[in-house]
């Protein structure tokens, strides 16, 4: 807004893909070691056992963009996902779910998306075309960097 004008530009925002990247998923049992359980987690408990990566989450409460998150594991886990990052009090604009092959084709009418960060070097690479960007966990100091 400039002289009382209202503005029609996009604020370009970063899609950030939650699986492998801001939450780092539970190390699994070995298949010979697992314990019987009386009954299925439920979506909450799994989004629970993710560990939020802290280098991620603070790059994203300082990074002047707004910040989606996408995840890939449906609309259950995106609202739980949603919920946990609340309570963390991380600045996202919105959690929400696809899968990497809808993104790909979703980003291109998405004019206010700027990058999207994958863990995964393929889809970061290839899938995502000029938009994608690779990025470790460990490597989140990057964040919003061209």
């Amino acid at each position: 807004m400039q002289n009382g004008d209202l503005s029609n530009d996009f604020q370009p925002c970063l899609l950030v893909v939650f699986e492998g990247l801001l939450g780092i998923p539970p190390h699994r049992e070995a298949r010979g070691k697992s314990r019987w359980k009386l009954r299925k987690p439920t979506v909450r408990e799994q989004v629970a056992e993710y560990e939020i990566n802290p280098l991620m989450l603070a790059k994203i409460r300082q990074t002047p963009y707004p910040v989606e998150v996408v995840t890939f594991l449906g609309p259950e886990f995106a609202e739980a996902v949603g919920d946990r990052l609340d309570d963390l009090h991380a600045l996202v604009r919105r959690v929400w779910h696809t899968t990497p092959q809808e993104l790909s084709r979703l980003h291109i009418t998405m004019p206010d998306v700027a990058a999207i960060y994958d863990p995964d070097a393929r889809r970061a690479l290839i899938t995502y075309g000029s938009l994608g960007r690779h990025l470790l966990p460990e490597n989140a100091p990057h964040l919003g960097e061209q």
